[in-house]
């Protein structure tokens, strides 16, 4: 079931260029959050035409200026975002119009800390209903769309997936086979899946939170060295490799890799796998969740070596209906 926004966010506008801009229609679309905003004249963008999933209307003029300041007029607040902690260019003249025409506006950059949290502080207070989201373009800085869907992930919708695992602990049979675990919870993936071929065209955001049962961590606790225990930086690379390695169908399919390459670790008993994407306009996420132990299958029972070569095989990707 899709839990509610915590904020009354009505409207998510912008100018639809690469980076910043678009990675805030796109999440707005993906959420059900109605996107709009003024663009140039032609749709105008550095990488040509802004693709008309854009809900976007074109001002008189062809000067990026211009719908700059329109977007700022007609919202309640902006937030705009850099990577860098300087703002330039089409950033700075967005701060500037902000303060000439009196709308609050918040700059957020990759060394914010606390970005969520100072954003829901600045919708709240504000009492923004329409956002405008602004700042730097794809070109200019390629990680500012991963850090605008983020924080607005974060800052508008309760994680859910850390609450997933916790009930999914709970349903352990026995405390005597509980053992101590390591947990990492909303990692953000990029995978090009899905059942059309729209869909494995393009590299979509895909998140997972994982809970590894490794019986006992007091050795580690008392040598405080890294051997002792699992890497979960060096994991975390992993799984980023994996779901970036091959286009696949189904989540059910990279969510058994994944549990599949976490127990090839020695010190894992068992792994919890709960992996989200982001398909469905009036959903906050679509999730598959599973339970894997060393040495077993779905069932309970011994995988084979059979089954587990026919799984290291590539994919048959399905084909669109004619």
């Amino acid at each position: 079931m899709r839990q509610e926004i915590r904020l009354p966010l009505e409207k998510i506008v912008s100018g639809g260029q690469t980076g910043a801009d678009r990675a805030a229609l796109d999440w707005a679309l993906a959420h059900g959050i109605p996107a709009a905003g003024w663009c140039p004249r032609g749709r105008r963008a550095e990488d040509g035409s802004i693709p008309s999933r854009y809900p976007l209307v074109e001002t008189p003029s062809e000067d990026y200026a211009e719908r700059t300041l329109w977007n700022v007029r007609d919202s309640d607040g902006t937030a705009i975002f850099t990577v860098g902690p300087t703002l330039i260019g089409g950033s700075r003249l967005t701060s500037e119009e902000a303060t000439r025409l009196r709308k609050p506006w918040i700059h957020l950059d990759g060394a914010t800390r606390c970005a969520a949290e100072k954003l829901r502080a600045f919708l709240e207070e504000h009492r923004i209903r329409v956002l405008n989201v602004a700042g730097s373009r794809g070109s200019r800085e390629p990680g500012v769309s991963r850090l605008v869907w983020l924080v607005l992930e974060e800052a508008l919708f309760p994680p859910f997936l850390a609450q997933s695992l916790s009930s999914e602990a709970g349903r352990e049979e026995a405390p005597a086979t509980m053992g101590d675990a390591i947990e990492i919870r909303g990692l953000w993936l990029e995978s090009r899946i899905g059942i059309t071929e729209e869909e494995r065209s393009r590299a979509q955001p895909l998140r997972v939170s994982l809970r590894l049962e490794v019986g006992s961590l007091t050795e580690a606790a008392r040598s405080d060295r890294i051997g002792e225990t699992v890497d979960y930086s060096e994991l975390s690379q992993e799984i980023r490799r994996i779901a970036g390695a091959q286009p696949r169908n189904l989540l059910e399919r990279l969510a058994e890799e994944i549990a599949g390459a976490i127990l090839c670790r020695p010190k894992v008993r068992s792994v919890s796998v709960v992996l989200e994407k982001f398909p469905l306009p009036q959903a906050e996420g679509v999730a598959v969740s599973l339970r894997r132990q060393r040495g077993g299958s779905p069932d309970g029972g011994r995988k084979s070596a059979r089954d587990a070569d026919e799984l290291s095989l590539p994919l048959p990707l399905s084909q669109p209906a004619p």
